[in-house]
């Protein structure tokens, strides 16, 4: 069942698409997939294209070790964006 709440809404979309991203970025393999694909377009209206690009590229990339360092790079870099826009709380160490 889906929310009628468009910020609980927003939240579970942004988490399900990071959560995709995150497992792109730990699988060690070309992970130019629809699902990678649609986790960026859902995050489009909240992260600016040059992250989702460059994810997307990364995610492509026939190097090994620069295809996992760009994944990680991006998907930090996605991740910052939605904390300073306020999308995703900011986790501070107790």
């Amino acid at each position: 069942m889906t929310s009628i709440k468009s910020d609980a809404r927003a939240a579970g979309t942004i988490t399900r698409a990071l959560n995709v991203l995150r497992e792109a970025a730990s699988a060690g393999e070309q992970m130019q997939t629809r699902g990678v694909a649609l986790a960026l377009w859902d995050l489009r209206q909240w992260c600016p294209d040059d992250w989702l690009v460059a994810f997307w590229d990364a995610a492509g990339s026939d190097h090994d070790i620069g295809r996992s360092q760009g994944l990680h790079a991006a998907y930090n870099g996605i991740v910052r964006q939605l904390r300073t826009n306020g999308r995703i709380p900011i986790k501070h160490p107790t």
